[in-house]
């Protein structure tokens, strides 16, 4: 018998893993069924990009596609990097170098994702507000959360080496 898993610690690790499972399984069933919605739903309706409408993808400039693209590759790699997050959480490691650098690259990929969308109105109009455009890129609640989320997975880090060190000197 494992004294380990009858701690309280095991037990709580053992949560974690359970948790980390559930959450995998719903997280991919919000993809499917999110990229289930957004294919229909370009199907039937007109594309909206931003704040214009479309009848269909001919009529989009070239400029919101690639947009667009950049969108969705985004989303992507941060829907791959939640899932390795929770792989690692689902093997019980939880302040790891792995687990710190999927928390960083989400912190980079909201950072990315808030430049983007800041700059969706120069890809509408083709034209550069100097006022707005850098307002638009302090203001964006993706870039400032991004920018937490880099800090928290810099201390994270910085407090997992103060760890290491400690157990190797003792």
């Amino acid at each position: 018998m494992n004294t380990h898993e009858n701690s309280p610690a095991g037990s709580r690790l053992q949560r974690i893993k359970r948790t980390s499972r559930i959450l995998q399984f719903v997280f991919l069933i919000y993809f499917g069924m999110f990229g289930l919605f957004l294919l229909v739903g370009h199907i039937k309706a007109p594309i909206t990009v931003g704040s214009q409408s479309f009848e269909s993808l001919a009529g989009i400039p070239a400029e919101l596609k690639i947009y667009e693209a950049l969108r969705c590759a985004i989303f992507l790699l941060a829907a791959i990097a939640v899932s390795r997050l929770l792989e690692f959480y689902e093997k019980g490691i939880i302040f790891a170098a792995g687990t710190v650098s999927q928390i960083r690259r989400l912190g980079q990929l909201a950072v990315l994702y808030g430049v983007i969308t800041a700059c969706l109105p120069i890809f509408e109009t083709h034209k550069i507000e100097f006022p707005t455009l850098p307002l638009n890129i302090l203001l964006c609640p993706w870039l400032i959360v991004g920018c937490l989320t880099i800090i928290i997975a810099w201390v994270m880090d910085e407090g997992r080496k103060i760890q290491e060190e400690q157990e190797l000197t003792v």
